[in-house]
């Protein structure tokens, strides 16, 4: 009795370590930015432009409007500010409160002094905007172990006991977001469009997978903020659209784990450490041994992509793609397309 007894706990102790070893790789995540030259420019003469709220998809929630005409300015702002831009943005946001007021000192109903109320900037441009929001959820169930169930091993001989091993049902979700985006820059000038720039971004997470072993479900509650996820989507359209008129910054975020090899270990701890030309090493020396480690070869395609060389982060998200279709490589491998030969030297 109690040598099976030992057998069955030695048993469950032998899967927990199990379990556990199977989480030793290394993973990073990686943030870093870097500023693209424009594609088409700004037409002759536009030194002003105005950006209108966006036009809401017919379930879209309203509060998105403003947020993506309020990242539309910051964009032009920051590529006059920071990277040389010859434009400003016309704020019209308080219009209605001015023109109240300039009505009210005329007709004598108000104590402002000084005349007529301030003018407003004249636009050069104008910018029209839409965007269409949607989140589908999934759900999914899964075979987890029941750890209730392991208690009766070694009840009866060497054989593990009376009780049998039963597995239980748990459900997660996995949730996708859909942004369509649609912008248009509008020359006043000329009465023309200058600029049309339309796209569809998604992002999907999901709730933790079960362990085989301790598993347990896990609700809508277990997933992360959906409003930031999609904020993003709408920045990532945001800035491709302006990205083709004037210079402007991509921000790049990426989670790269660990292949079996050390080498691709130890790129990963670089990367990590922000020691680009080590981790691109590494990774080389990893793809030398394994020319599939399609891991190696994403974390080698982020190096690159950091240090400015946008054909070799192009060549090497290609490479990881051959490996797996993960929608990570797929979506880095769409942004170099984009941006690669368009990358401001450092």
């Amino acid at each position: 009795m109690r040598k099976s007894m030992l057998w069955g706990c030695g048993m469950l102790a032998g899967v927990a370590v199990l379990a556990a070893s199977g989480c030793k790789s290394e993973q990073a995540r990686v943030e870093f930015s870097y500023i693209v030259e424009p594609v088409k420019g700004l037409p002759p003469g536009m030194n002003t432009i105005y950006v209108d709220n966006a036009e809401c998809g017919p379930n879209t929630d309203p509060r998105w409007s403003d947020l993506t005409a309020t990242v539309l300015r910051n964009l032009i702002q920051e590529s006059r500010d920071s990277f040389g831009t010859q434009v400003a943005v016309t704020d019209r946001s308080d219009t209605k409160g001015t023109f109240e007021e300039g009505d009210l000192a005329a007709s004598g109903m108000s104590t402002q002094q000084g005349g007529a109320p301030p003018q407003l900037m004249a636009a050069d441009g104008r910018v029209l905007s839409k965007v269409n929001v949607k989140v589908d959820v999934q759900e999914r169930k899964n075979q987890t172990l029941d750890i209730t169930s392991i208690g009766g091993w070694g009840g009866h001989g060497a054989g593990g006991g009376g009780a049998d091993m039963q597995t239980r049902e748990v459900t997660g979700y996995q949730r996708t977001m859909t942004v369509q985006t649609e912008f248009k820059l509008l020359d006043n000038k000329n009465n023309r469009v200058w600029d049309l720039k339309a796209g569809t971004y998604t992002a999907t997470d999901e709730t933790a997978p079960a362990s085989p072993i301790y598993g347990s479900s896990r609700g809508l509650g277990d997933l992360p903020a959906a409003d930031q996820m999609i904020a993003g989507l709408v920045d990532q359209g945001a800035r491709e659209f302006v990205s083709g008129l004037m210079a402007c910054r991509i921000n790049v975020s990426g989670v790269v784990a660990s292949s079996g090899g050390e080498e691709c270990a130890n790129g990963v701890k670089m990367l990590r450490a922000g020691m680009y030309p080590e981790s691109l090493a590494s990774f080389r020396s990893a793809l030398a041994k394994k020319s599939d480690d399609h891991r190696a070869a994403f974390g080698a395609g982020l190096a690159c992509e950091a240090m400015g060389d946008g054909a070799g982060a192009l060549s090497y998200y290609k490479q990881a793609l051959m490996g797996s279709q993960d929608m990570q490589y797929a979506s880095a491998r769409a942004r170099m397309e984009a941006y690669a030969s368009r990358m401001r030297k450092k």
